[in-house]
């Protein structure tokens, strides 16, 4: 674990940080992301402070330094308001192997417990077999999938919806 981590939500004052997190993670782990440089690129800061003004990004810190993070949001719908999706998650490699991405998890899921969220999901590609382990350690299951239904690098790999009930958070990760 590392020595000073503190997971957070984050604000409109972490724009540059979360942005400059979010492209590195482009570049490092292009296949855990599917958003690609040039779309990135043509998103507004205006954007991304909205989604941090709601609440729904978290960071995970040493020091100052902004070592990991995601969005968490439900869908703008009530009827689909019981479940929240986990986006972006990404850790830097300074900071994998330490705990970080567990925390930083529980905390978002945490959060969406608290809101009144009964299901937490995702979706994440086959492309990005360490991201499926870790969800599956935390407790997350597939539950549905897209056969080629996404671009990666130029290779079609499958979509795969993970999902898991709030109440069921495995020992493990909940320590």
């Amino acid at each position: 674990m590392t020595k000073h981590l503190h997971v957070r939500q984050l604000t409109a004052a972490d724009l540059v940080a979360y942005r400059a997190l979010h492209r590195f993670g482009i570049e490092e782990s292009p296949s855990g992301f599917i958003d690609v440089g040039e779309t990135d690129a043509a998103r507004p800061d205006a954007e991304i402070v909205a989604m941090l003004t709601r609440g729904e990004g978290w960071g995970a810190f040493e020091g100052e330094r902004l070592l990991g993070k995601l969005s968490i949001d439900a869908l703008p719908y009530p009827s689909l308001a019981p479940t929240f999706w986990l986006r972006a998650v990404y850790v830097h490699p300074d900071a994998r192997g330490t705990g970080a991405s567990g925390r930083l998890i529980r905390a978002a899921i945490e959060h969406a417990r608290a809101k009144g969220a009964s299901r937490m999901a995702l979706w994440v590609h086959a492309a990005n077999p360490h991201a499926m382990a870790l969800y599956e350690r935390i407790g997350l299951r597939e539950s549905g999938r897209v056969p080629l239904g996404i671009s990666i690098n130029g290779e079609l790999v499958d979509d795969v919806l993970m999902s898991m009930p709030l109440g069921n958070v495995t020992k493990e990760f909940a320590q």
